[in-house]
């Protein structure tokens, strides 16, 4: 069973359609029951098709710099999510 904290690290591969199929309908079946969650997703979701209108000439090129770095940043320090750190741990296993 789900945990809301789990909603979160699951959110960006749960609205890209890239879950397992199992964990999506658990995630589906925690959202039913928990309004925050579901508000928290709604709210992600209205985010990124605000943000997809923006256009880069928008924004000074300053702070397109400092967003580049600090994306760039955090991919590289990306952590791999629970999903796929059982998925490698179990794959080493067989």
């Amino acid at each position: 069973m789900l945990r809301c904290r789990d909603v979160g690290m699951l959110l960006y591969e749960y609205i890209e359609q890239r879950l397992e199929p199992s964990v999506s309908q658990q995630l589906e079946q925690h959202l039913a029951d928990c309004p925050g969650c579901l508000a928290f997703i709604n709210t992600y979701k209205q985010t990124m098709r605000l943000s997809s209108d923006l256009r880069c000439r928008d924004i000074p090129p300053e702070l397109q710099q400092k967003l580049r770095s600090f994306i760039k940043t955090k991919l590289s320090s990306r952590r791999p999510s629970f999903w796929e750190r059982l998925r490698s741990h179990l794959t080493g296993l067989l």
